[in-house]
Parts: structure tokens; C-alpha cells; sequence
């Protein structure tokens, strides 16, 4: 940024626009926010500030009314296993109180609802029977304690007791004694026998705590209503138990509910949901092999004596099937490959005795030998090696539902049925708010559990609002985008109820489809109306117009970057403004011209597709051509493209673990030569990974530099020229240049190394220099500035001149990929599958890739796109970009909503055939938007 002064009004929705690399995210985050982080320190104790002090305050002269500041930040969920929607946003917290306060247990067994009531209970329900009704209060005896008669009643005598019920039967003691049976199945103590008349409440009283003091838990009464001569038994409960099936459960409390406490996590998985097993699939290396010839690579080493003795339990098996030696895995009857992988009575094939009777022996089964030696494995090396074959699926005693079975039966009614508290997380969140609207809450705990209810339910609209009401509460925050992990903890804030803190937001609107952003634009106008400011950082169309600032950064990227273009209410920015222009012209992004001729022969068919909420559908996806997969938030693509698609390409081409989610079949892929999956997983995680050695354009840097003449004389080689081996670079810091501070209160800082003042090279490695540049220096140059200073070496050239056409010229060859954005570390990837040689037919695919680009960029991507398609290979893009919509060969429309909603194939056709479908939101914003591009590509061919 270029020594900018510029004003930000208070409570209003500030827009940060420009192109990428312009200096939004610098302006934002490293400016506004981090002087906002700086002076909360300062705040802070002598003794807390003694691990902060190092701390480096942002590059700017001063900062006027500065708020507090709080960022909302675009990254992913987090790979904690346990975290889920419902307890990032705190819900879950609430679940577990109303659970515990409100809930009503039932048989896990039997389903049957169970109640308990104390003894003044019981006195007022038998008091209420009829006059003249007959009651016989008995007590229940443990059968340990009736297995010796002649004590027990002399036991009972003593205690004044003359009857007992034996078997059914109502005995004196006298008679009990003389003919007790020789089989007991009850015994019950007879403490009293009334009959309901005004003022038996106070005897009653009595006889019921007598009962209850015997037994402790439970009360049986036999009653006659007067002029029958039936007896009809009753048990009454204190506690909630089942005496049928001797279900029992104790007070409840909400950490009972927890899956993260020994008390409510279900014993198999420990609370995760999910367990380890061995994948048949896995197991096998070729089916088209022949099992005796390498069809089943296992988990061990090749050569190894396992795979030996393999051999000779493979025969063993074809010829108790009668198969031929040269049979396939696919030519397995069904009996026989349960016996192969999941073991049982496996003939040996010798013959004993007179008789000949053939020999059996007891055989384990690759799945369940290969799972036994992962449990009981000691060494790493050998529990990755078992890694291979071992796949997660959910855990089969809680269903993945991470509970025990006694507290999942713990329900509360509402909306027509009974819920558990992992059945309402499993909701959709819109189904959630309707299910709370008819919550049946007890008497006694209404009044408590309503204030509770009303919370919940403002909590659940807040994600509404955010455009979240398709995500169901159990999943796994590791799942989640960036954007909507974003929205998530937009939806915290909003619950929050803070007023005059500075929000800055990154890019909110990302993962949202056009028809989606009107609710996320609203809930940010609710966090500005409280009297906060909200400054977003932004390139949707929707948002900048909605917008009451727009301030936009510019006119290029990097050195070409950082000047203020305009700054003012959106309406007043004049022609100064870029977007402004691109904006009031109508005129999209030149989109990439459809691609001529007839369509490939050749297709990708998923059949079947039913994971989550697709239901059941065919999708169709043209080899040789660009394909858009599009629809609402929440409609199916993640699940189609990630959890189905990809997988199987994995599994097939890569040998992954992960197993596809439910569906038919996957079909065509023989035509595909490999598949590249191009997604916003960052490159690297901390200061060390850098566009340079991610791209291998370190690796002839350091290969240039070990040739000068200095480094000749010295003996320097490529790895002295490594900041990750020892030798050149600094000690301190080990090659990072930056220390990591860990913070016990606050997340980790990383401050500049000392030693070498953030050059991650010690002294001697940096008196090699080239053409006047040492090597560190070199790492500081933007890609555009490297492709100056390299342009001689053609490989290194090429690499630069890739990434500067894809629009990260700005980026420098060293910055850490930890503050790369997703669209930034895609474009990476993008990047190095451009540079490398030409290849047989690719599939790749690319998961909202127009993350962080301005309108000019989004160009810049499609032109990689088309190469791509023009070199012959296939590109997947699931996007809501409405330019890389229009620019697609093909559009797949996923609908007509979200969660439950959605899952069906709305339309499928060409950009200008979508358009025109009025049923599909994505042909409504595509209509609107051919109409401001003054286009009509409705016609297109």
C-alpha cells in the first residue's frame, strides 16, 4: 500500500474491492484489525504482555477511532474430529441442557416411554381410583435374596409381615413355608391390603414408603375396582426403569449428553461417530488380475512370507469352490469372498480317518486379520503400512451417532414425534426451527425450558440468515468450506449481541449461490444496524452494490497495486472506480468462447448417486469439454463432486482410502488417463511452504545458485541454498524466519527471527548472489520481478510465466503459504499441472476456483480453462461464479433447494439452455445476468 489516507465511517457496511493482490487483505486484516489485536494487548497485564511484546505493529502512521476489532476470517473448520456445527456455534451447549432438564428416557430395547414418580405421585393416583376398589401393595424381592426361603421368612416375621405372593400366588407365611416351589421366578412382600374410601391418603402414605424402603425403586399394586372380580397389576417407578427388561437409567445431567465425557460417549467408537475397518476394496491391488497372480496386494511387503502363505489359502479356496486356477476377484461367488475377507470354515484339502473326511480349518479372513493387527500393531511403521487397507465408516453400535444407546433413547416430543438430541443435530437447521415451534415441554419445566427453547431457536435463525439452513447440526466442522465456516462463526457474532466493534469479514459470500447472498447481505446489515462497523472484503456483485462504502484498491496487483482508486458511497464513486465501470456497463467478463464441434463420444456416468440428500440420480459428465456443476447452497454438488466423484477417481487412478459415498456405479472412466483434483486444501500449513517450493521453482533456483563461481569454490551444493537442511541456513529459526511464540490464552503468534532478521539464511550462504541478488532477496522478488530476473532459464521461465498469466504475478516466491488465500492456493496447483509435460487425457477438477478474484481475473482463469479443454482434457468446475457459468460448455443444475430440498438434477444443457428453465435459481440469475451483459445467450448454440 502507497502511504494511503482514507476515512471509514462508523456503523456502516464497508465494501474492500479491487483486484487480487491489490492490497485489500493488507488494508483489512494487516492493518485495521491487526492495530485493533495490538491496542486490546496493550490493554492487557505487564504479566500477559510480557509474552506479547514482541509483537510488530502494523506499518502505518496513525489510526483514528479505531473500534475494538474482531475478524471473521475465510478458513476451514478445523480437523478436530469431535467438533461439529452444533458445538462451534455453541448450540450443542443449550441441546444438552434442555436434553438433561426436559428429556423423557425410553427402552433402547423396546422403544417404550418410561416415567417415574414418587411416592406422594403414587398416593394421589391410587387414591383416585374409585370407592370400594380393592388394592394389595407389594414390594419386589431380589431373587438372590428369595433363594433361601427359610431365612427370608424368618426375616419377614420378625419384621411383622404375614403374607407373601410367590410365583403369583398370595401365601401365608405359614403356608410359604410349607410348600415352597423348587423353581422361584417372583417373590413380592405383602405390605398392606386396603380398600379406597375418604381418608385413606394418610395409610396409603405409609404403606407406599414401606414398599419403597424395601425395595427401593419400585412399588406393585394389584388392584379390583369394585363388582369385578379381575385383578389388574400396576408397577410404579422412581427411577426410569423397564421391569420387563431391567432397563435402568439414572438422574440425568448434561454431561450426560456430552460425547466428550466417559458418561454419555457410546463405548465402541469413544464419542467419534465413525471406526476404523479393513476395506475389502483395498485389498485388492488389480481385479483384473488373477488372485494367484498378485490380484491381492494386502498390507505387506511384497515378498514377504504373509504374501507366501497367501498363496496357499487361495488355492485351498478355488478348490473348495471348484474355481479355476486362473479365476478373478469378480469371479468369487458371494460365499467365497465372505470366506476370503471376512473368514470361516476354509477346507484344506486334506482328507483324514477311514472315511476320508475332508479336513477344515478355522480361517480368519484378510479384513479381520489385517484390523487385529492394526489394534494390536506397537510400531508405526507397521500400523501405517495396515493404514493402506483400513477405511473409516460410521460406528456400528451408535450408528455414528457418537452416544450410548441409553442416553440416544432419552427424547422430547415436538412437531409430531420424539426426537433424541442426535436426531434433532441431524436435522437440517430450517427443519430444526420448525421442529423447536412445537416443542411438548413438561408442566413443571416450562417455564424454565421455554426461555431455553426461545434462545435455541434465535440461534438456529442466525445460520438461517447466513444462508446456512441446509447444514445439518451433527456435521463435522473438518467438512465444512471455507465460506461457510466463515458464515458459522458470522452467525456466533450475530448471537452475540455486541455493539461498536469493528467486524472485518473476508469474502463471506463465498460457497453462496447468487440466489443465497440477499439473506447474508441482510445479517451483515443487522450487525451495522446494532451500531457496529462491518468492513467486508469482497469482489460479489451483490454485495458491492449493497454497499453504503466502497473503497477499492488498485489498479493492479503487487508493485502494481496499493493506491486508493475510489472511496466514497457507492452511488457517488465516479469513473475513478473499476468496478464501478464494470459494474454500470452491464458488461460480464469476456467469457471463453464455447468450443466448436461435436461433442466427445466419450462420457464420466455416476449412477445411482443417494449420499446424503441426492436422491438416487444419473449425472453425465462430456469428456473434452468444460462442465460447470452448479445449484443452491447445500443442493448435492460437494457430495456428488468430493464425497462420490472424487473418491472414486482417487480410489481408481491414485489408490486412495477414502470410500465413495453411496451410489451405483462410477462408468467411463477407461477413457481418462489420470485425474487431477485442484481443490482450496492450503499448500502448507506453516512459514516453510511458499509458492517457490510448491511449484519446484525453488529447486532450479538453488540449482542455478550452487553453479556460480563462488559457490564452486566453496563447495556449496543445491541443499546449502535450503532453508530446511543444515548447513546455510540460520540456526535460530531453523530456515523459518520467524519464531513461533505459543500462547496459552491467545493463538499462536509468529514474530521475525532475530538472528537473521526473517532471511531463514546464515551469513555465509548469502554472500552468493546472482545477478546482485542473494538468495534471499531472490525469495522477496514478486513472480513478475522473477520472471526479469530469470528469464534466460527457459524451465524456470516457464513456471513463472504460468503463474503470472494465471494472475499471481503479485505473489512473492517466498511468501508463506499459511496467508494464501484458497482461490490463491488452487491457482498454485493450477499452476503446476500447466507446467508439466503434456499428458494422456486428464480429468481436472476444480472446487470454486474464482475464490478471491475480481471481475479482470476471472478472465485470466477461464483462458487456463480453455487451454486445458483445447489441449484435449476434461475440466469439472463446481461453481456459483455466474461468468464461469455463462463460459461452461456444459452446465449440471443441481435443486430446486438446499437439504432436504434439494438433491435432483434440475437442468442439464448448455449456459443459453439454462437460462431459459424460470424452475432452476441458477437459469433465474443467469437470465438476469445475460440481461445486464446486454447479451442474449439464449441463442447460443
Amino acid at each position: 500500500m502507497r502511504n494511503l489516507d482514507l476515512e471509514i465511517p462508523r456503523e456502516k457496511l464497508v465494501v474492500v474491492t479491487g483486484p487480487s493482490g491489490s492490497g485489500k487483505s493488507s488494508l483489512a486484516f494487516h492493518t485495521l484489525f491487526a492495530e485493533g489485536q495490538r491496542r486490546f494487548i496493550e490493554s492487557l497485564s505487564a504479566y500477559a504482555r510480557q509474552f506479547l511484546d514482541q509483537l510488530e505493529k502494523p506499518d502505518v502512521d496513525a489510526i483514528e477511532g479505531l473500534s475494538p476489532a474482531i475478524a471473521i476470517e475465510q478458513r476451514s473448520g478445523g480437523l478436530n474430529p469431535r467438533s461439529t456445527v452444533a458445538t462451534v456455534t455453541e448450540i450443542y451447549e443449550h441441546l444438552r441442557v434442555l436434553w438433561a432438564a426436559a428429556g423423557t428416557p425410553h427402552d433402547p430395547e423396546t422403544g417404550e416411554r418410561l416415567e417415574r414418580m414418587t411416592a406422594a405421585d403414587m398416593v394421589e393416583v391410587l387414591s383416585s381410583e374409585p370407592e370400594r376398589t380393592k388394592l394389595v401393595l407389594l414390594a419386589p424381592v431380589p431373587r438372590d435374596e428369595a433363594a433361601d426361603a427359610e431365612r427370608l421368612i424368618g426375616d419377614l416375621r420378625r419384621q411383622g409381615f404375614v403374607r407373601v405372593r410367590v410365583n403369583g400366588e398370595i401365601l401365608d407365611l405359614e403356608e410359604a413355608e410349607r410348600g415352597w416351589p423348587e423353581r422361584v421366578e417372583t417373590v413380592e412382600i405383602v405390605v398392606d391390603r386396603l380398600v379406597v374410601r375418604e381418608g385413606i391418603e394418610s395409610r396409603l402414605a405409609d404403606s407406599v414408603e414401606t414398599v419403597l424402603r424395601i425395595c427401593g425403586s419400585e412399588a406393585r399394586v394389584l388392584i379390583q375396582p369394585p363388582g369385578d372380580e379381575a385383578w389388574e397389576e400396576r408397577s410404579f417407578q422412581t427411577s426410569y426403569r423397564n421391569p420387563a427388561t431391567s432397563f435402568m437409567i439414572g438422574e440425568l445431567s448434561p454431561r450426560h449428553f456430552s460425547f466428550n465425557s466417559h458418561l454419555g460417549a457410546c463405548p465402541a467408537c469413544e464419542g467419534l461417530g465413525t471406526e476404523r475397518f479393513c476395506d475389502p476394496g483395498l485389498l485388492v491391488g488389480d481385479p483384473e488380475l488373477p488372485l494367484l497372480q498378485g490380484a491381492i496386494t494386502g498390507w505387506w511387503k511384497k515378498g514377504a512370507r504373509r504374501g507366501q502363505s497367501l498363496q496357499g489359502e487361495l488355492k485351498a479356496l478355488l478348490a473348495m469352490f471348484g474355481l479355476a486356477e486362473d479365476a478373478k476377484i469378480d469371479g468369487l461367488s458371494e460365499e467365497a469372498s465372505e470366506l476370503l475377507f471376512h473368514g470361516g470354515r476354509l477346507a484344506t484339502g486334506w482328507k483324514v480317518g477311514v472315511e476320508k473326511k475332508p479336513q477344515f480349518k478355522n480361517y480368519e479372513g484378510l479384513c479381520n486379520e489385517a484390523e487385529r493387527k492394526w489394534r494390536t500393531a506397537r510400531s508405526e511403521a507397521v500400523k501405517r503400512r495396515i493404514s493402506r487397507v483400513m477405511a473409516e465408516r460410521p460406528c456400528r453400535v451408535c450408528g455414528g451417532r457418537r452416544l450410548n444407546p441409553a442416553v440416544l433413547s432419552v427424547r422430547i416430543e415436538g412437531a409430531d414425534r420424539w426426537l433424541g438430541i442426535q436426531d434433532f443435530c441431524s436435522l437440517p437447521v430450517d427443519e430444526a426451527v420448525a421442529w423447536l415451534a412445537d416443542v411438548q415441554l413438561p408442566a413443571d419445566r416450562a417455564a424454565i425450558c421455554g426461555r431455553l427453547v426461545s434462545e435455541l431457536r434465535e440461534r438456529l435463525s442466525f445460520l438461517v440468515e447466513v444462508g446456512l439452513d441446509y447444514l445439518g447440526l451433527d456435521r463435522a466442522s473438518g467438512t465444512l468450506s471455507g465460506g461457510e465456516a466463515q458464515r458459522i462463526r458470522l452467525a456466533t457474532q450475530l448471537g452475540s449481541g455486541l455493539t461498536g466493534v469493528l467486524y472485518v469479514l473476508d469474502e463471506p459470500s463465498i460457497g453462496l449461490h447468487p440466489a443465497d447472498t440477499d439473506r447474508l447481505i441482510e445479517a451483515l446489515k443487522r450487525l451495522r444496524d446494532r451500531g457496529n462497523t462491518v468492513v467486508v472484503v469482497e469482489h460479489d456483485e451483490s454485495m458491492i452494490r449493497a454497499a453504503d462504502w466502497l473503497i477499492e484498491l488498485g489498479p493492479g496487483a503487487g508493485e502494481q497495486g496499493g493506491e486508493l482508486l475510489a472511496c466514497g458511497p457507492f452511488d457517488k464513486v465516479g469513473d475513478e472506480s473499476p468496478t464501478k465501470r464494470w459494474l454500470e456497463a452491464g458488461v460480464a467478463p469476456a467469457a471463453a468462447s464455447g468450443a466448436s464441434g461435436d461433442w466427445f463420444d466419450g462420457r464420466v456416468v455416476v449412477r445411482g448417486a443417494r449420499e446424503h440428500n441426492l436422491r438416487g440420480i444419473d449425472v453425465e459428465i462430456p469428456l473434452g469439454r468444460i462442465t460447470c456443476l452448479t445449484g443452491p447452497s447445500g443442493s448435492g454438488k460437494s457430495t456428488l463432486a468430493d464425497d462420490i466423484l472424487m473418491r472414486a477417481l482417487r480410489r481408481h487412478f491414485h489408490g486412495g482410502t477414502d470410500r465413495p459415498g453411496a451410489h451405483d456405479s462410477v462408468e467411463g472412466l477407461e477413457g481418462l488417463g489420470k485425474a487431477v483434483i485442484v481443490d482450496q486444501a492450503p499448500i502448507g500449513r506453516s512459514p516453510r511452504s511458499n509458492p517457490a517450493t510448491f511449484t519446484g521453482a525453488f529447486d532450479l533456483i538453488r540449482g542455478i545458485f550452487a553453479k556460480l563461481p563462488l559457490s564452486r569454490q566453496r563447495g556449496y551444493g543445491p541443499g546449502r541454498f535450503s532453508f530446511n537442511t543444515r548447513g546455510g541456513r540460520c540456526e535460530r529459526c531453523e530456515g523459518a524466519g520467524r519464531l513461533k511464540i505459543e500462547m496459552h490464552f491467545l493463538p499462536d503468534a509468529w514474530v521475525e527471527c532475530t538472528s537473521c532478521g526473517g532471511k531463514r539464511f546464515n551469513r555465509e550462504t548469502l554472500e552468493v548472489t546472482f545477478k546482485g541478488l542473494d538468495i534471499a532477496q531472490v525469495l522477496q522478488l514478486s513472480v513478475s520481478e522473477a520472471k526479469g530476473v530469470f528469464g534466460a532459464v527457459p524451465k524456470l521461465s516457464g513456471i513463472l510465466e504460468i503463474l503470472d498469466e494465471l494472475g499471481l504475478g503479485y505473489l512473492k516466491l517466498g511468501q508463506a503459504a499459511s496467508t494464501l488465500s484458497g482461490g490463491e492456493a488452487q491457482r498454485l496447483k493450477l499452476a503446476v499441472e500447466l507446467a508439466r509435460p503434456a499428458a494422456p487425457h486428464t480429468f481436472y477438477f476444480f472446487d470454486e476456483p474464482t475464490t478471491g478474484l475480481h471481475f479482470g481475473d476471472v478472465d485470466r482463469l477461464l483462458s487456463a480453462f480453455v487451454k486445458l479443454r483445447e489441449a484435449g482434457h476434461t475440466v469439472l468446475v463446481v461453481e456459483h461464479h455466474l461468468s464461469v457459468i455463462a463460459a461452461a460448455d456444459h452446465v449440471i443444475d443441481l435443486g430446486p433447494g438446499g437439504g432436504r430440498k434439494g438433491g435432483d438434477v434440475v437442468a442439464v444443457g448448455r449456459p443459453g439452455e439454462i437460462a431459459r428453465r424460470a424452475e432452476s435459481a441458477t437459469g433465474r440469475a443467469l437470465a438476469e445476468f445475460f440481461g445486464r451483459a446486454g447479451k442474449d445467450k439464449a441463442s447460443t448454440p
